[in-house]
């Protein structure tokens, strides 16, 4: 959908009478246009049927191309002339933004070019919780702002512009309408507005309407200057398939060929729990951006914290200095994670974060005087990251890494726990690990283990009671049990850390994904006093020192994400999913070539009995609207919290269509 997005600074500033002058004016060029109302208070009834007033513009600026009167491209109308939530509320209506998005699209569907006109400026109220500038950022048109030529315009001006590109929104430009008749005191501020504007906004001055008392007179001078503006409009960007190319040519995405790569889509935009691809189709997003979108996309209490903090500084050396998100954040996650786990490393990924901790036990053991414990035990199945460290303790065998063995540090691996979530615990789950410290605990500095959840090695989920019984372990052996909770962190897996389940607290700890809402790359590795203090007796110190360690924006919009999961019912919505989950996966169960289903907290697993198809799934999944990314045997959701029941039932009915489809293959 090609076109033009018109907003004022106000209401009252000429919009509809520039957009019906911009209709007439891309009708002469030969375009197939449609001005589209998505919102019309003020409205008259007459013969049982609610009138727009200001079509009268469109008719009267447009006769020559609808010589029975312009169509009426209203969404909705209300009698009212008040704001749209309002108007709306008294009429016992309510407007819902999807709604209104897909009938603009539905309307404009046949059409070359639209114009959509806003109500008022980008603020006003559309519903409870969305404005118009929401609405712009659905659509993703370029934006023209209409401005009356006055005192104030430009201050108003400037604001609107500033916040329309805050949301990644493009000012096509400006048309500036003189609605009154200009007198000598202000002819000089006129001027000066139009400049000065232009300067300080760094915008395009599409057009200068001047006043005439004669409305024909004033016509044409809209119709002449326009006509000129549309030289101007034609230089806004339009995207090719030139990016893709390159992308495909030169671009090395996770865990592909630089060769022959997996088909990547072009993302424009997200809002909520949607995607917008390059072409306007929207996909129900089932990943939450690989688990961490836990808030869904453009949560504005998380872009205001990050706009907020790049006001002050985005970035400063935590290599001497300090800061208040730095300091806040820690407060948080010593009072938010198990009691006793009270010294925070500020990471810039999970990876890092996973390195800092088994840099942690090694120092540990160093400082108290066991020196020959420089091994880590760990289970099959595992994954804790792409850097050397951390892949050394990844599944050896069917993980990702294999490829490095002869690099990475020869580790101790466990079978995988063989003792499900919801079934009765077994004890002879422990009995292989138990004999394995038995005889290697004197050069074991760690258990490493994701607790509850196997994430990248699988989703597989094991009992509780195996969780504490390694615990346990680690303490009869003395040493350290470093839990992974970057994937089940901060709510997952419907335990605020997924060693809730067990009700343990480990030595070590690493958070990450979930921490910053899927904005910025932020991690962290926590540990007890115990750790921290042997480390640093005799005056060691730890030694790791990430460049962007404690980066004050990632710091301050996690302070945001954190404080917005506390005040939210995230365990009423993480239970709702794993209801909901449950429901859209029960039909998948006896569908041929299905293995196993499994759903816990925010995450459902469908694993097949062979790897399955990624690009054939993906191309279906992506036509059908939704966004899902196999792997392995597995087709597998980690949706936002804010997802709702119909959106997962959208996403199982896609997955069941597909398997029927024997896509999977």
């Amino acid at each position: 959908m090609k076109g033009y997005f018109i907003t004022g600074t106000d209401t009252g500033v000429g919009k509809t009478y520039v957009t019906a002058g911009l209709l007439r004016t891309l009708a002469d060029a030969g375009h197939n246009a449609l001005a589209i109302k998505p919102v019309q208070t003020g409205c008259v009834e007459k013969d049982g049927e609610l009138i727009a007033e200001d079509v009268a513009e469109y008719a009267r600026l447009n006769a020559s191309h609808f010589p029975n009167g312009y169509p009426d491209t209203c969404c909705r109308k209300f009698i009212p002339a008040c704001s749209p939530h309002l108007a709306a509320e008294k009429a016992g209506d309510y407007l819902d933004l999807d709604q209104l998005t897909r009938e603009i699209r539905t309307k404009g569907k046949n059409h070359d070019l639209i114009i959509v006109e806003g109500a008022g400026g980008v603020a006003v109220p559309l519903t409870d919780t969305h404005t118009i500038l929401d609405l712009m950022h659905r659509l993703f048109l370029p934006v023209i702002i209409v401005a009356d030529n006055k005192l104030g315009m430009i201050n108003h001006t400037l604001m609107t512009i500033e916040t329309v590109r805050n949301r990644g929104l493009n000012v096509a430009g400006v048309v500036v309408v003189n609605t009154s008749p200009p007198s000598e005191n202000d002819a000089a501020l006129r001027t000066d507005n139009v400049t000065t504007i232009a300067h300080h906004g760094d915008v395009t001055i599409l057009a200068n309407i001047p006043f005439f008392a004669d409305q024909k007179e004033r016509d044409e001078q809209l119709i002449s200057l326009l006509t000129k503006a549309l030289n101007k409009l034609s230089a806004v960007p339009a995207s090719t398939g030139d990016d893709l190319a390159f992308d495909q040519n030169h671009l090395w995405h996770p865990y592909t060929s630089a060769t022959n790569p997996l088909t990547a889509v072009k993302v424009r935009s997200a809002r909520g729990t949607r995607i917008v691809l390059d072409d306007g189709t929207e996909l129900i997003d089932g990943m939450a951006s690989w688990w961490c979108a836990i808030h869904g996309y453009g949560h504005p209490e998380l872009e205001r914290a990050m706009h907020s903090q790049i006001g002050r500084m985005s970035h400063v050396m935590f290599g001497g200095l300090t800061h208040d998100p730095a300091v806040e954040l820690g407060r948080r996650l010593v009072k938010m994670t198990p009691q006793g786990l009270d010294h925070v490393f500020l990471a810039d990924s999970g990876s890092v974060s996973v390195e800092v901790a088994i840099k942690m036990a090694m120092q540990y053991m160093q400082a108290s005087g066991q020196p020959s414990r420089t091994r880590l035990l760990t289970v099959r199945g595992g994954y804790h990251g792409d850097t050397c460290g951390a892949m050394s303790v990844c599944d050896p065998d069917g993980g990702m890494h294999h490829l490095f063995a002869d690099l990475l540090p020869k580790q101790l691996f466990a079978p995988r726990p063989q003792c499900r979530f919801n079934e009765p615990f077994d004890p002879d789950s422990l009995k292989e690990i138990t004999h394995m410290l038995e005889r290697h605990s004197h050069e074991v500095a760690a258990i490493i283990i994701e607790p509850i959840v196997q994430g990248a090695g699988g989703m597989y989920f094991y009992h509780p009671e195996y969780l504490r019984e390694l615990r346990n372990l680690a303490d009869t052996h003395n040493i350290l049990l470093i839990l992974d909770e970057i994937a089940t962190g901060f709510g997952r897996t419907g335990k605020l850390f997924a060693c809730d389940w067990a009700n343990i607290v480990p030595d070590i700890m690493c958070v990450g994904k979930a921490l910053s809402g899927g904005t910025m790359t932020l991690a962290a590795t926590l540990a007890t006093n115990t750790v921290a203090r042997t480390i640093s007796a005799d005056g060691g110190v730890l030694m790791h020192g990430p460049t962007f360690m404690g980066n004050p924006l990632a710091c301050a919009v996690s302070n945001a994400s954190l404080d917005l999961l506390e005040r939210s019912d995230w365990q009423g919505q993480v239970s709702a999913i794993e209801v909901w989950l449950d429901e859209a996966f029960s039909s998948i169960r006896d569908l041929p070539g299905v293995a196993d289903v499994r759903t816990l907290g925010a995450i459902g697993v469908v694993e097949m009995t062979a790897p399955v198809n990624v690009p054939r799934l993906q191309e279906f999944f992506i036509e059908n609207g939704v966004w899902l990314r196999p792997f392995g045997k597995l087709i597998y959701v980690m949706p936002p919290y804010i997802i709702s029941r119909e959106e997962i039932a959208r996403i199982g009915t896609v997955v069941v269509q597909a398997i029927n489809q024997n896509l999977h293959k």
